[in-house]
């Protein structure tokens, strides 16, 4: 029997999120691979997915968990047994105990990552990664960095910090201010009056929206570019084209897991390299701050809807082991 989170119906994942058991997954189909999963990184866009309002929208019954570490133990031979990092495609993720994906979705993983730290890469590091490239940051530069202790946010913070930007960050608390500059932000404010101090930045990096998108382009410098990543807040209020036009300002929207591993599966490769080499230099810290069980996944995806939770949270699923690592 293989463990497995299911959602029937769109709602709040506390609610709509079941804890089924199954018989066995059928074997792989060509070109595929069936993953024994160690662990799995929990991000907004499945409390989106639960919700029914991701850009995609799969139909029901759906398993969400896009980001998995694990080893591969059903498909072709040059791939049975190695240890990878995967990205699930819908309605079929990674919140289980196996998981059966295209195996160009897949990358090995490389030793000296461990599972809960390659769990914690994909969607938020690759987020920020293509969104600074779509930015076009370059060095010397400052960003302006969102929900800064989100697990998007610090993915931000630092690879923006390790590409030579200065980066000033926004968070709702205190000990959250405290993270993003413990994390390489030079200056961390709150949401009320970032304004005060981010005026004629170069780069906006948003995973928040609702007004929070509309005050920012504001703050943007002259052929500034605000990056939309997310609409944690909702969505933000119609913006008139004539506030960028008056500086030349691009606005930019980001979905990673909707496109990019299908649409650029090589600039995706070429990410995953650059993140792996980053985090063998320290430069790439990903903030696990908390490790749940399967059964616990639900109420932590609640948390992390309600913004209780800081950095990243992962999902080690059943199967785990010292070896895997």
């Amino acid at each position: 029997m293989i463990r497995r989170l299911i959602a029937m119906s769109p709602g709040e994942p506390r609610d709509v999120l079941r804890l089924a058991s199954l018989d066995d997954d059928p074997p792989p189909g060509p070109g595929q691979v069936k993953i024994a999963v160690h662990a799995v990184g929990l991000n907004f866009l499945d409390v989106s997915l639960c919700r029914g309002e991701y850009p995609v929208r799969p139909d029901p019954p759906m398993t969400p968990g896009v980001e998995a570490a694990g080893r591969v133990i059903e498909g072709p031979a040059e791939w049975v047994g190695r240890e990878v990092v995967a990205c699930p495609a819908l309605p079929h993720g990674a919140l289980g105990e196996t998981v059966t994906i295209d195996a160009g979705l897949v990358v090995s993983r490389p030793p000296g990552v461990d599972p809960v730290t390659a769990a914690a890469l994909p969607v938020t590091y690759q987020t920020s990664w293509f969104a600074l490239e779509r930015a076009r940051l370059r060095k010397g530069e400052t960003v302006l960095v969102h929900a800064g202790a989100g697990g998007v946010g610090i993915a931000t913070i630092q690879l923006a910090v390790a590409r030579g930007a200065r980066v000033i960050a926004t968070a709702g608390s205190p000990e959250k201010l405290d993270k993003c500059r413990a994390e390489g932000a030079s200056v961390a404010v709150g949401y009320d009056d970032f304004e005060s101090v981010a005026a004629e930045v170069d780069v906006v990096i948003d995973p928040v929206g609702g007004d929070l998108l509309s005050r920012s382009i504001d703050c943007l410098a002259f052929e500034g570019r605000l990056v939309s990543v997310g609409m944690a807040a909702g969505p933000p209020p119609p913006v008139d084209p004539a506030r960028l036009i008056a500086r030349n300002a691009d606005l930019i929207g980001v979905s990673w897991g909707s496109r990019y591993p299908w649409a650029r599966p090589a600039e995706v490769r070429a990410a995953y390299d650059e993140l792996f080499r980053r985090c063998a230099a320290g430069e790439v810290r990903p903030p696990v701050t908390r490790v749940v069980s399967l059964d616990e996944a639900p109420a932590a995806l609640a948390d992390l809807a309600a913004r209780r939770t800081t950095g990243k949270v992962i999902v080690q699923v059943n199967g785990f082991t010292e070896e895997a690592s």
